[in-house]
């Protein structure tokens, strides 16, 4: 570029490429990206997948004060009560920002804004996976694939939208089609996401009530003098058989060397029972592991 005249901005720049002829691969090109009225922007009832967090709304009310740059806000172009409105679909805490910045005396020409394109199902994408630095829980992010469940997407599509595997969706289906009071606890941190999920499947087509076995887990939790039910809790509670890796070696070692005359008696005692022979320390290693796995399996009352 020769004989440029003084350019302070962007807008002046792509005036100049075009009037000197620049190939439009050589441009500078506005690309959906506008400055609108605070007062255009409309939050969809219900849209957002999280509440709006006062603190971090309060974030981007002093970014704004301060005169920061805050990212655009993605919205769309709707009719509310008959008048032309700008959906949000990424963003909702940086308009509340906005508005709270406002109030407090602040002045601003209007909020930075990109069009959004697509339909209900990409509107839903976008949303999970945009956080506005404020990650969505595993229940909210299990609700937003609800919702694509709901456009009829199978949970391998959602999987491949998300970025996650099919497993992980599948699972996060399940809490989201769970009863209400079962999410209740969930959201309230008496018990983390994944457990209550673990329960969900393991007593899936069974005649226990997943949300009656979790309250016992919570209230063992507690009387143990612990905030949440845990993995220990729900292993105990669903009758699960854990053996350690150092149980696991300590269980085979013990059986070594019963290999051949074990193999002997099967080839010559026909249907005979066959009789292993252990030293007291193997017996009392396997005695162990048998205890431990009959105490899983019939785990005492509340």
């Amino acid at each position: 570029m020769t004989d440029l005249p003084r350019l302070t901005s962007f807008r002046q720049l792509d005036d100049f490429l075009k009037k000197a002829g620049y190939p439009r691969d050589e441009q500078m090109i506005r690309n959906n990206i506008y400055i609108a009225p605070l007062d255009w922007f409309h939050i969809e009832q219900g849209f957002n997948l999280r509440p709006i967090d006062p603190e971090h709304a309060e974030g981007f009310a002093k970014s704004y004060e301060q005169g920061q740059y805050v990212p655009p806000v993605v919205a769309e172009l709707g009719i509310v009560e008959g008048e032309p409105r700008l959906i949000i679909r990424e963003g909702h805490h940086r308009v509340t920002g906005a508005r709270i910045a406002v109030e407090r005396g602040a002045t601003l020409p209007g909020l930075v804004v990109t069009e959004f394109k697509g339909n209900k199902a990409d509107a839903i994408t976008l949303m999970i996976k945009s956080s506005e630095a404020k990650g969505l829980t595993p229940l909210q992010r299990a609700e937003g694939y609800k919702r694509l469940s709901g456009q009829n997407f199978s949970d391998a599509q959602i999987a491949e939208r998300m970025g996650k595997s099919v497993s992980h969706v599948t699972r996060a289906l399940v809490l989201a089609n769970a009863e209400e009071n079962v999410k209740k606890l969930v959201e309230d941190g008496l018990v983390t996401a994944s457990i209550a999920t673990d329960v969900l499947v393991e007593l899936r087509g069974t005649a226990s009530d997943p949300y009656e076995k979790l309250l016992k887990m919570i209230e063992k939790a507690k009387a143990a003098g612990r905030p949440r039910a845990t993995g220990k809790d729900a292993s105990k509670a669903l009758g699960k058989f854990k053996v350690t890796p150092k149980e696991a070696v300590s269980a085979f070692s013990a059986l070594q060397g019963l290999t051949g005359s074990l193999r002997q008696q099967m080839e010559t005692g026909g249907d005979a029972q066959h009789e292993l022979k252990l030293s007291p320390d193997a017996a009392a290693t396997l005695l162990k592991i048998l205890e431990k796995y009959e105490a899983s399996q019939n785990p005492p009352e509340a």
